[in-house]
């Protein structure tokens, strides 16, 4: 019969034929895929970890729930943070049999199956009990994927690579290569086999390779002086903490060396006398799914504390409230949002509010903001922005603010950020006013899997700085695919600041949230460094992996200290030094999944080692005869002391 598209059969038939190719690629069947042609297996010279031996009529597994199972092999070697681990068998797995090389970690894992014609990985989430479905615990698969095979499997690998992948090597040939962005600790292997027959599958895991790498420090070659880390306190997370969890609070950003306070201040509702700059209130509020809003408002009692422990404060508004704006019929302008700009600010007022915080702030702090930003991920016509840097520049320097600095107005991505610095750049005078370039970061997560394709966009920021220094105001993960409280997760961010420090010369690296208020575990743990903690008292507690991931850097690289050059023989051993006198500190980040043994050429004697990985929380240590950085580590070497 002849189908009418608009008839409820071809409704029918296109739901059923929808819904079968979502299996064919979601799930993994293979349907119409050629069979890979293994090559023959190369003998290793690697060492043998640990032998197993299964027998599928041996000795069932000992304990309860497993009556008939066939005993598994525990490995007792833990998976570092980035992970390669192979095992050799003497023969091919029986046919109609199985071999499942099951990896674990603290919220999901995967399996690999191998059988004696495919191999198939099955990733799986268990942490909460809204992924039950069946059985006696709960959990969810989100990725069965399957590739079958012509020849004999004598080597499985597995790579759980800086490129958030975990790939499957069968004989040394690549088979599958699938996203994976959660941690795994620890890995066990069990046999599935038919019971009355008498089947043998024996092998060894072999011991991880270590590779050798050296780095050499040019301390005349000198690059940017660092202004130091920090990021954004949402001043209602900070309201909501105990008097214990403010001391506390102020105690892990010493810790950190986490003393650039980027203030996201009042906004829209700020009345024309500034009366209400502090009130909670009126603090315009953020709405983040179910979360409790975080609102802008400022709070000078914060920034005295900033101040006194040797910080500094940057200010920066953004949505101007509507005093402050006038309607804008011009050229038509489309926001980050592809929305048309139909208001536009005035200068003058938005120049007068911003001059009027600096009064405020010297009266009630002691100082005037180090930075003020013309305004943050607003886009505005750039005949506006010409005006809105001239009029403050102008205004500022009236007041006797001559040594607060400015940046140009934030943009959401690079590529904006590129595009505001070249407009700025055809005013001569407005170049002149601006003091440093800056933008957020927020495209990076488009090459989350693959960063060097992120090199372009940065050294065109680069160029577009013209010798301007670079503030990267705003770094975090909102991307839903990416909001995994997992140190894979962090590890990224680290190569981010590694890029920002060595190809845009970056003098301040900043999170997002230093401090936001949330219920949903996995947006504050991609969002904020800290979050309150109701079950403790409502003190702060990292939020994921993301504080230790920025401290790696922020603890030992100092206010003042300059970045030198530091070359590397190994592409995946990212380096970068800075020195200050007799202050210096090296900062090695690991992306390879093995080992490095690290020969550091500096002349210096460091007086501290850090560690920061998967199971080191910024460990600090003296510092041995060999370095060895394990993959997927942060290891510092400093003869600064942290705090």
């Amino acid at each position: 019969m002849e189908l009418d598209s608009s008839g409820a059969l071809a409704g029918i038939m296109g739901a059923m034929w929808k819904t079968w190719l979502v299996v064919l690629v979601a799930g993994g069947v293979g349907w119409g895929q050629e069979a890979v042609k293994l090559p023959e297996a190369k003998a290793s010279k690697a060492a043998v970890a640990e032998e197993f031996r299964f027998a599928s009529d041996g000795p069932i597994g000992p304990g309860w729930t497993r009556p008939d199972e066939v005993a598994r092999k525990y490995f007792h070697d833990d998976l570092t943070a980035l992970f390669e681990r192979t095992i050799v068998l003497k023969e091919d797995v029986p046919a109609r049999t199985k071999l499942d090389w099951i990896f674990t970690g603290p919220r999901a894992g995967f399996t690999l199956e191998l059988s004696s014609t495919k191999v198939r990985v099955i990733e799986r989430y268990y942490d909460s009990m809204g992924l039950y479905a069946s059985g006696n615990y709960p959990e969810k698969i989100v990725l069965d994927e399957e590739c079958q095979f012509v020849g004999h499997a004598r080597t499985l690998t597995v790579v759980g690579d800086s490129h958030l992948a975990l790939r499957v090597l069968v004989n040394g040939e690549q088979v599958l290569n699938e996203r994976m962005v959660f941690d795994v600790t620890r890995h066990q292997m069990m046999y599935v086999a038919p019971r009355t027959q008498h089947d043998i599958v024996e092998g060894a895991l072999l011991v991880p390779a270590v590779r050798t790498a050296t780095v050499t420090i040019r301390p005349q070659e000198i690059h940017q002086t660092m202004l130091g880390f920090g990021g954004s306190p949402s001043i209602p997370a900070y309201a909501s903490l105990s008097d214990e969890g403010k001391r506390q609070y102020w105690a892990t950003l010493k810790r950190y060396n986490l003393l650039l306070s980027r203030e996201y201040p009042m906004g829209s509702e700020l009345k024309p006398d500034l009366s209400n700059l502090e009130s909670l209130s009126d603090a315009t509020p953020h709405y983040y799914g179910d979360n409790f809003p975080n609102g802008e408002v400022s709070s000078f009692e914060y920034s005295r504390h900033v101040l006194a422990m040797g910080g500094d404060v940057i200010y920066e508004m953004w949505a101007l409230p509507p005093w402050a704006m006038e309607p804008y019929n011009g050229a038509r302008i489309l926001d980050a949002w592809n929305k048309p700009v139909k208001v536009a600010a005035k200068p003058e007022e938005y120049a007068r509010i911003v001059v009027t915080y600096c009064k405020l702030a010297r009266e009630k702090t002691g100082a005037a903001p180090l930075i003020v930003g013309i305004e943050n991920e607003v886009e505005q016509p750039p005949e506006i922005f010409d005006a809105m840097v001239l009029a403050l520049r102008r205004e500022l320097d009236k007041a006797g603010f001559t040594q607060t600095k400015i940046h140009m107005a934030d943009a959401s991505y690079m590529f904006y950020g590129v595009a505001r610095a070249k407009q700025l750049r055809k005013d001569a005078a407005v170049w002149k006013a601006i003091d440093y370039t800056a933008t957020h970061e927020y495209d990076f997560q488009e090459f989350m899997a693959n960063p060097e394709m992120y090199d372009e966009r940065m050294m065109a920021m680069h160029a577009a700085s013209e010798g301007k220094e670079f503030l990267a105001t705003e770094i975090c993960f909102n991307d839903p695919h990416y909001q995994e409280p997992s140190y894979r997760i962090a590890l990224a961010a680290a190569e981010l600041y590694h890029k920002n420090l060595t190809e845009l010369d970056a003098v301040a690296i900043m999170y997002c949230w230093l401090l936001l208020d949330v219920e949903e575990p996995t947006f504050g743990g991609s969002r904020s460094l800290l979050v309150p903690d109701r079950t403790r008292g409502s003190a702060p507690v990292a939020s994921s992996f993301e504080l230790r991931a920025m401290g790696a850097y922020s603890r030992h690289v100092l206010k003042g200290m300059k970045r030198v050059g530091a070359l590397s023989s190994d592409a995946d051993l990212l380096t970068t030094a800075f020195e200050d006198g007799d202050k210096a500190t090296v900062v090695m980040v690991n992306r390879a999944p093995t080992a490095l043994r690290v020969a550091v050429g500096s002349g210096r004697r460091w007086v501290e080692m850090e560690r920061t990985g998967l199971t080191e929380e910024n460990a600090v240590s003296g510092v041995g005869d060999e370095v060895v950085v394990e993959p997927g580590e942060i290891v510092v070497l400093s003869t600064v002391k942290a705090p």
